[in-house]
């Protein structure tokens, strides 16, 4: 974590110069997160599959990765094999087994809502299929572009922790192929061009959708683009902004960096650069306006965007908050003088 020594987050927020009312409903989600994750985590150490297969880790991603979670929110899971206890036998009956296992638990016993897309990412991926396409064409059709980059920038174990990290560590030593020939001056330049091509792939994906979808959706995918500019867009900037802050990074630092929630980035960004926490305040003043939003059902937030008016409401708030990440990027990259490597 970000914070300092000592210090929880809302403390740390405190300290940063919210007041006690806003980072209130941070502490809170956090907590809520922490808590439903551990639930799930005794749940899934009781499955023989999980414990039975070599070298799986399975981590959250979406709002509980990212201590954001209200008692609405869905559990997003993802499924990698390190691939480095020797190949596994019987693989797809043993993922059957573990998915299988893995839906008792989260719809079952711990009444998530059921998985997204009909269960369309509950399979097994390996870390040499996410880093095979690294770059190339092929790399978003097979969901590994995803998978990686939601693995770097809001990923949290909730099974197989020694896996997870070696998985965090080998997609990482991918970013820094130059590594060894500039430990002294070496730039993040690759991952941080990766997560601004996450980023506008979010938003392209967003428009290709919203041009199929017909009128009884598209209030739907008007919630999916008011998200998108915050959560979204809190985990891509927050990286951005604080990886924009180092002239010079190492391996470690980069590891480091991908454990902390986008909140501890930015946290970290401010004690890095000084000059960021004005345009930070007014970031997270308009975050804790998008997590109220988000409190309410999903029935409520659709009645509330079916309004013109409140659809107004929402995506001012959003631009406001769009805004102010901007401001923080410009002002780390700026001081930093990386601003360049951001641009061209």
């Amino acid at each position: 974590m970000a914070s300092s020594p000592g210090r929880n987050l809302e403390d740390s927020l405190v300290h940063l110069g919210l007041s006690q009312t806003t980072v209130r409903l941070f502490g809170t989600r956090r907590d809520h997160s922490n808590h439903r994750m551990a639930e799930l985590n005794r749940e899934l150490d009781l499955s023989t599959s999980i414990a039975n297969y070599p070298g799986l880790s399975i981590f959250a991603t979406g709002s509980y990765a990212r201590g954001e979670a209200s008692i609405h929110s869905d559990v997003d899971l993802f499924f990698i094999n390190d691939c480095l206890s020797g190949e596994v036998v019987n693989p797809n009956l043993r993922q059957i087994k573990v998915m299988s296992d893995v839906i008792k638990a989260t719809e079952g016993k711990l009444g998530f809502p059921a998985p997204s897309n009909d269960g369309e990412f509950l399979k097994v991926m390996t870390v040499a299929e996410i880093l095979k396409d690294l770059g190339g064409r092929e790399d978003d059709y097979k969901n590994h572009f995803t998978a990686r980059m939601l693995l770097l920038l809001e990923s949290s174990p909730v099974m197989g922790e020694d896996a997870y990290r070696s998985v965090i560590d080998t997609v990482i030593g991918s970013y820094l192929r130059d590594y060894e020939d500039h430990v002294k001056d070496f730039r993040p330049t690759f991952i941080v061009n990766d997560i601004i091509r996450f980023w506008k792939t979010l938003c392209l994906n967003y428009e290709h959708k919203r041009n199929q979808e017909e009128d009884a959706r598209k209030i739907k995918q008007k919630i999916r683009n008011f998200k998108l500019g915050y959560s979204r867009l809190m985990t891509c900037f927050a990286t951005v902004g604080l990886l924009s802050s180092y002239k010079q990074i190492t391996k470690e630092d980069l590891v480091s960096i991908c454990r902390m929630p986008p909140i501890e980035r930015l946290l970290l960004l401010a004690e890095r650069q000084p000059l960021v926490k004005g345009h930070l305040i007014q970031a997270l003043q308009q975050y804790h306006w998008f997590l109220e939003k988000t409190e309410n059902t999903t029935t409520d937030l659709e009645s509330y965007f079916s309004d013109r008016n409140n659809r107004t409401e929402a995506f001012t708030h959003a631009s406001k908050f769009g805004d102010a990440i901007y401001h923080v990027v410009y002002t780390s990259a700026t001081q930093s003088e990386t601003l360049r490597y951001l641009v061209v």
